[in-house]
């Protein structure tokens, strides 16, 4: 089971997720960040603290919102990953891509 939260902090919108992101669960993810997004959001942060496994349907979400904030001149950061999914994010090569903070402060820190 997934909740994913949204809420502003100043002209960030900061995205909660805990729990499990897998197929099945990742279109909420894609959903928030894409309502993010088409609210003209281009600042995000993925707070991942409470994020206990994200498969390939995750991370594809992840890339797609990447994709979608760079075209507006804006970010994606991701802020507090486990250990574990941090292993996941380099074994697929996305701590290159990503900007990964150890914190949602650290993230929204100077953006």
């Amino acid at each position: 089971m997934v909740n994913i939260t949204s809420d502003m902090q100043g002209n960030v919108a900061v995205i909660g997720v805990n729990g499990r992101i897998d197929g099945s669960s990742a279109p909420q993810l894609d959903d928030a960040l894409q309502a993010a997004i088409n609210g003209k959001h281009f600042k995000i942060v993925a707070d991942l603290s409470g994020t206990e496994f994200m498969s390939s349907a995750g991370m594809r979400a992840l890339l797609k919102a990447r994709l979608a904030v760079q075209d507006k001149h804006g970010e994606l950061r991701l802020a507090a990953p486990s250990d574990y999914l941090m292993d996941s994010l380099k074994l697929v090569g996305l701590d290159k891509l990503f900007h990964i903070f150890p914190s949602r402060g650290a993230a929204l820190y100077d953006f």
